[in-house]
């Protein structure tokens, strides 16, 4: 995790919904998405997210994969860091390889427009594109699913600058697209279709 030297970073706890500290031991995941022009409400340390605010759809999603996970932290640079804090920001931006690195697993939105895009097979199935199957001479015939990569170099989450850097320092991933969850490590890729 980070340096000691320098501050650790915030979290939100899924639980209470309230921003906190990094301590040592903490299990959390990163969330990895697109902005795309949403404007993100900032947060201080003890601040509950409130909901008169309505917090975007990818961000509320992902809270609710890190519950299902079974884990109470999450981190998402747009509630954790004060994007309005030259200082705050000068001091987090260093922090990012550690923060990636030390995440027990990163979700990405390979599918997202936008922070109010959700997660697919999350809140909303309206952008699942289902696995096509029919039968000829008694054969069940399914039909290919797009491969992982190609769904990520044909997404707007690929044009972002630091999603280099986030997957691959990421121990563990989870890609949601709209054809399918992934799951990916060093050492294995997993899908839902056959």
């Amino acid at each position: 995790m980070p340096t000691p030297r320098l501050r650790k970073p915030k979290l939100v706890d899924v639980e209470t919904h309230r921003i906190v500290r990094y301590r040592d031991g903490y299990d959390y995941i990163a969330l990895s998405y697109v902005w795309g022009g949403v404007k993100q409400l900032a947060y201080q340390l003890g601040d509950t997210l409130s909901l008169d605010a309505p917090i975007p759809a990818t961000l509320e999603d992902a809270m609710a994969v890190v519950h299902h996970l079974g884990k109470k932290y999450l981190w998402v640079d747009s509630l954790c860091i004060d994007q309005g804090n030259a200082t705050e920001k000068d001091e987090q931006i260093p922090l990012m390889s550690a923060i990636y690195t030390g995440a027990w697993t990163t979700i990405f939105n390979v599918a997202g427009q936008s922070a109010n895009s959700g997660l697919p097979r999350v809140s909303s199935q309206k952008d699942v594109i289902p696995q096509m199957s029919c039968t000829v001479g008694g054969q069940q015939l399914l039909s290919l699913m797009p491969s992982l990569s190609r769904q990520i170099s044909r997404s707007l989450w690929h044009s972002r600058a630091w999603t280099f850097q986030e997957g691959l320092l990421s121990p563990r991933r989870l890609f949601f697209t709209n054809h399918q969850v992934y799951f990916e490590c060093n050492l294995v890729q997993c899908c839902e279709s056959l």
